[in-house]
């Protein structure tokens, strides 16, 4: 039936333009088409733009572009954490860890570059910063499971790290900016503690920076 039916209508329409063009009457039509179709085009390129628009404001959302938007500060998805050692970077949405060396013999090396025997070797060189121990530390549990084996008796736990945090180090840890509200700073602890807290396969020292930045710059709000 769908068949018999378009055959049908495409008879009449060739019918009709046959008809309109053995009486002198197609010429007109062509001309009203002519003059319509300059504002057909410009009509379909704001439509194709508009789309274009709807496309790239999807995509930003999905950023968290939308979060921004809606509650004037973009949502963290990334936190940085500087020893003397490493500067690392925590990936908030897959909890993922990547860093840099500093100094020592693999300055300027990716972490994720290194093979286990080169960032267990790493591990004993900062045996100076307790800080730096710590944070590589928590790379390895996160990153190459089971590394106590390999390590033997450089696996010991390393002392707590015990060097103050200021204002700057804490926006860095949560991934906030100076603008940062007290919800701000809530919400981004909440996020982080999702990834990395040690119930969830996290560190407990990471987890110990993360409620450490939290707590200074809420005291320093309430000032």
């Amino acid at each position: 039936m769908k068949q018999f039916f378009s055959l049908y209508f495409a008879t009449l329409i060739g019918l009709a333009l046959l008809f309109l063009a053995v009486t002198g009457r197609l010429h007109p039509i062509f001309a009203v088409a002519g003059a319509i179709l300059p504002f057909l085009s410009r009509f379909m390129g704001l439509i194709m733009r508009g789309a274009q628009v709807a496309a790239m404001m999807k995509t930003l959302r999905g950023m968290g572009w939308g979060a921004a938007a809606a509650g004037g500060a973009k949502a963290p998805l990334s936190s940085e954490i500087t020893t003397r050692y490493i500067h690392m970077v925590l990936f908030h949405e897959t909890g993922m860890m990547d860093g840099s060396v500093l100094t020592g013999q693999f300055e300027g090396a990716k972490l994720a570059q290194l093979e286990l025997a080169q960032l267990i070797s790493l591990l004993t060189e900062m045996q100076d910063d307790p800080d730096s121990q710590n944070l590589l530390v928590a790379y390895l549990d996160r990153e190459h499971e089971g590394w106590q084996a390999e390590a033997g008796q450089h696996a010991k736990p390393p002392p707590a790290g015990d060097r103050n945090m200021d204002e700057a180090q804490a926006l860095d840890i949560l991934g906030l900016e100076d603008s940062a509200t007290k919800d701000d700073i809530i919400q981004a602890h909440r996020r982080m503690m999702q990834k990395m807290h040690p119930d969830r396969g996290g560190s407990t020292y990471l987890a110990a920076k993360i409620n450490g930045a939290k707590d200074l710059l809420l005291q320093l709000r309430d000032k």
